[in-house]
């Protein structure tokens, strides 16, 4: 299949639209000196209704958004009260952060500050509560510690010369070089790298049917808890998918150490959509607390925490992750290097290191 992707700017020099906003500001505020503040104030009205303008702005404060972008709404999750759909939602509907703050902290009020959740529930959340509790899941006696699964194993990326395949269909394929089990592959080598002994269910439970993928997902994850008593840690790998009106993939990235790398992005199970759930408050203090560490780590890593109203099988646990890696819009490239830098840093987390 033939994709079309933009070409995103990098940061580096204002460019066009820079200076339109640089422009547009400039001339409200002689404006408003002038004597016109109501009327620079009703400009403004306008301006934030105006999308193109809106999207250049954007392109400005997050050097992200291509020259010609324009503003869209990214397609949402369904609403999977049973978390059994027909057809494959985005896991997420939102914009990476690409300006991390990373800040000396001192106490979990002050770490708060370097930790978002976006809350799609109605439930009331504390982030410094969350880090106060300063939930750990540290790596115990011999055998497997972390168990990693795939619910949705056929999600890929966008293909590139290092992984130049045919996708089996949109955004996805049942080759498993070639869409998120090869990423499980590479988290499971660099956490055994750092000590952590892992099991990979390497199994698809989307394909053929996507339609009760959570169901057949949670039946091999209570297997294989059942065969290793010793697991600490279920991490469910996913892909993201954030998608323009027009149907294009958007990318989620960001720059470490001159490479640039997919960005990753937490998605938190409560029991709000009436499945039984009763310690995700437990799931949710321990991911607050990995976050903050993954953000002094590696600033601009973490997109922030999304907290939902399905459980996504993260009841079977007393630790459960569920892991964006990326969006369709990013390359294996992107998400493998991604995922070895949360795999470092969560091995050293569950050693104590």
């Amino acid at each position: 299949m033939e994709r079309h992707r933009r070409s995103h700017r990098q940061r580096g020099g204002i460019g066009r639209s820079a200076a339109i906003a640089l422009c547009v500001a400039g001339s409200l505020l002689l404006c408003a000196h002038a004597g016109g503040e109501p009327l620079a104030q009703a400009a403004l009205g306008r301006l934030a209704r105006d999308g193109t303008f809106v999207a250049r702005a954007m392109s400005l404060e997050l050097g992200l958004m291509p020259e010609d972008a324009t503003v869209f709404t990214p397609r949402t999750a369904a609403a999977a009260r049973h978390e059994d759909v027909d057809e494959p939602p985005a896991e997420s509907a939102y914009l990476p952060q690409a300006v991390p703050n990373d800040a000396p902290v001192l106490d979990a009020a002050d770490r708060a500050a370097t930790v978002t959740v976006n809350n799609d529930t109605s439930y009331a959340v504390d982030v410094a509560a969350c880090l106060a509790a300063d939930t750990t899941i540290r790596a115990q006696g011999e055998g497997p510690q972390v168990l990693l699964v795939h619910t949705h194993g056929s999600e890929s990326y966008t293909p590139d010369a290092a992984f130049p395949y045919v996708p089996t269909e949109n955004e996805r394929t049942t080759d498993p070089r070639y869409n998120v089990v090869r990423v499980g592959d590479e988290l499971q080598r660099v956490l055994e790298q750092g000590g952590v002994q892992t099991v990979h269910i390497r199994e698809l439970f989307d394909s053929p049917a996507y339609s009760g993928s959570y169901d057949r997902a949670l039946a091999a994850i209570e297997q294989a808890l059942a065969a290793h008593p010793t697991i600490r840690l279920v991490i469910d790998l996913h892909r993201d998918s954030i998608l323009t009106d027009s149907g294009e993939a958007y990318k989620t990235a960001c720059t470490i150490d001159g490479a640039q790398v997919a960005q990753l992005m937490f998605v938190v199970g409560t029991d709000e959509g009436g499945l039984y759930h009763p310690n995700w408050r437990e799931n949710l203090n321990y991911v607050a607390g990995l976050q903050y560490r993954l953000n002094r780590a590696y600033p601009g890593l973490m997109r922030p925490v999304n907290l939902r109203t399905q459980r996504f099988n993260q009841h079977a646990s007393p630790g459960s992750l569920l892991v964006e890696v990326g969006s369709s819009g990013n390359t294996m490239t992107e998400a493998l290097a991604a995922i070895r830098l949360f795999g470092a840093e969560l091995a050293r987390d569950l050693t104590g290191a």
